[in-house]
């Protein structure tokens, strides 16, 4: 009861306040029609009709390829807009809007506590967040009174659940472990040791929200903030001795300097910038986050972004590799590589 009074129900309506509309558990479940399902699928449905403009069968048939679907970064992908299907009566694939990332304010935001979903294992996730039905954000919450190590706990509960029921995880993004007072996040798939806090809540300060729980997950899940993580700051990488892949997901330091650098190209008054960076800090990371927003800039409208060429200089790892021939605009001096 402590877990829901201190950390579960402070956590949902921190989320109601900034946007998201809670479902109950019922509710959920009855647009899942099953509990082994994980997407809303009415409302999956409905943004797809108003997004693209096709018929009750298109967006049917679009849930049900969807529905299958269960690689991570092929997610990634279509959710960004590289989703197509051919639709009724037409002769070539059509691209699918999944998501409006520049109208932040046409797509479905929801969120559900107490989450169950069936499998050889039944699992119960304490809050989901959706959008436009699809799950894409899982939440742990821990009481603050348990004596035991809670974050240990909320981390291996995560585990739990990507091991016992990877299909809420297909379409994720990340996960948050929060006990009331402290908030951590991390990429779907990453241990304990990679999840971190976002102590900075720019370009709002501290004083702005009534205590850290809110001011942490308004960082992470205000609607267009998530938008924007979702949309550029999540890269793949593949261990070249292992063959695995790793999903990142930024920093706060990465996010604020990205969307700083962005906005001065943007405008066009500014030639040339530096950002300074810590030992450890992520520079190579940061270079290819800003590459990517520069690229697709898909939360934004810019005519300075409309054809943008990037030349990535660097001494560390491919980062032409990760962002895909990426291409940049203005003169950005950081640690020992140079993107301009």
């Amino acid at each position: 009861m402590s877990e829901y009074r201190l950390a579960e129900k402070p956590a949902l309506d921190a989320l109601v306040a900034m946007g998201w509309q809670a479902l109950s558990p019922a509710d959920a479940l009855a647009m899942r029609q099953e509990e082994n399902r994980v997407i809303l699928k009415p409302v999956l449905v409905e943004a797809l009709r108003d997004l693209n403009g096709i018929g009750l069968n298109d967006a049917e048939a679009i849930y049900a390829d969807l529905a299958t679907r269960s690689d991570n970064e092929q997610w990634q992908k279509d959710l960004r807009g590289n989703y197509s299907r051919r639709l009724e009566g037409a002769k070539q694939d059509q691209a699918i809007t999944l998501i409006d990332f520049k109208q932040p304010g046409r797509n479905r935001y929801h969120v559900v506590r107490q989450f169950r979903i069936a499998a050889q294992r039944p699992r119960i996730a304490d809050i989901v967040l959706f959008v436009n039905g699809i799950p894409l954000v899982v939440i742990e919450a821990k009481s603050p009174l348990k004596t035991t190590a809670k974050a240990e706990e909320a981390f291996e509960q995560i585990k739990q659940y990507e091991r016992d029921i990877p299909r809420l995880f297909a379409s994720n993004a990340f996960n948050i472990v929060t006990d009331g007072i402290a908030t951590l996040y991390g990429a779907t798939g990453a241990s304990s040791q990679f999840y971190a806090p976002w102590p900075d809540a720019w370009p709002r300060t501290p004083a702005d929200f009534p205590d850290d729980l809110n001011k942490d997950l308004w960082c992470l899940c205000e609607p267009s903030r998530l938008l924007d993580l979702l949309a550029h700051f999540i890269v793949f990488e593949t261990d070249p001795e292992t063959g695995r892949k790793i999903k990142k997901v930024c920093r706060y330091q990465q996010f604020r300097a990205v969307n700083k650098a962005t906005d001065r190209v943007a405008e066009g008054e500014h030639r040339k910038g530096l950002i300074w960076h810590t030992q450890g800090s992520g520079k190579s990371l940061t270079m290819v986050f800003l590459a990517l927003k520069l690229k697709t800039h898909l939360t934004l409208e810019a005519a300075n972004l409309a054809n943008p060429n990037i030349l990535v200089l660097t001494d560390r790892i491919d980062l032409a590799r990760l962002i895909h021939e990426p291409a940049a605009l203005g003169y950005f001096g950081f640690g020992g590589s140079v993107a301009a």
